[in-house]
């Protein structure tokens, strides 16, 4: 991957928490928030387990809340939700992109701070270029981010509790003309076999997933084998990476 440099039309995201490190100025910690900068907005999906965590690797990758166009939560789990109200405070009146079945005492909770929430039940384009899945159901109802680029969409996921594959599938519905450039995040299998993981990767390859960059809660396990099944096209996501349009083209 390319230390920060954009391509022409400046697609970029930066991984702020993730259990995993790649860099050792950054703190590693159970949960996940990245940074996408795509269009001219800078969107924060996610907000990991810890809000001292989280500005501190903010700061580290001169990342300036203030600066947060967007806040996307994919699900009401604390190692995504854990440092919202550090991001609420410095950035007022901050849109915050919610699934509808958050809890009204949270919805409440966040709108002390300004914040105007959106809440989403259905697949809808955000901001240019930016979808969500729509609220999709599984263990926990949950949303995943699409970021449509010249080099194809990009998947998004937090925990990916409605299954992985059937996010990738919902991502191919929304936007049938693109190629999946990549899919990362969580993947949540923690659980699942050696069997049944190559399965879904055998399912990546079907849809033409070109990259696979498995962090969070998808397990060691998962990312051997993702990293034996796609050698090159496999990133090794974790805090304080940084991708670039031309990382996955």
């Amino acid at each position: 991957m390319h230390n920060g440099r954009q391509h022409k039309n400046g697609s970029i995201i930066k991984v702020i928490c993730d259990n995993y490190t790649t860099r050792e100025d950054v703190e590693a910690s159970w949960g996940f928030s990245c940074l996408i900068r795509n269009h001219g907005q800078t969107i924060l999906f996610d907000t990991g387990s810890d809000g001292v965590v989280l500005e501190h690797n903010m700061a580290r990758l001169g990342v300036d809340p203030a600066s947060l166009d967007l806040l996307m939560i994919s699900h009401q789990h604390w190692d995504h939700t854990g440092g919202i109200y550090d991001i609420l405070n410095a950035n007022r009146n901050l849109r915050v992109c919610v699934p509808r079945s958050f809890s009204a005492h949270f919805k409440s909770d966040m709108k002390r701070y300004g914040a105007q929430i959106m809440e989403v039940k259905k697949a809808r384009e955000i901001l240019p270029g930016f979808f969500t899945t729509g609220e999709l159901e599984g263990i926990l109802p949950e949303q995943a981010a699409l970021v449509r680029t010249s080099a194809g969409t990009v998947v998004i996921t937090g925990c990916a509790h409605p299954g992985i594959v059937s996010i990738v599938e919902t991502a191919k519905k929304i936007l049938p003309k693109d190629d999946i450039a990549l899919v990362m995040g969580g993947f949540h299998l923690l659980d699942d076999s050696d069997d049944d993981i190559l399965q879904m990767i055998a399912r990546f390859k079907d849809k033409d997933v070109r990259y696979a960059a498995a962090s969070h809660c998808s397990g060691e396990r998962a990312r051997n084998l993702f990293a034996r099944e796609y050698g090159d096209h496999f990133i090794y996501l974790g805090a304080g990476s940084v991708i670039t349009l031309e990382d996955i083209e």
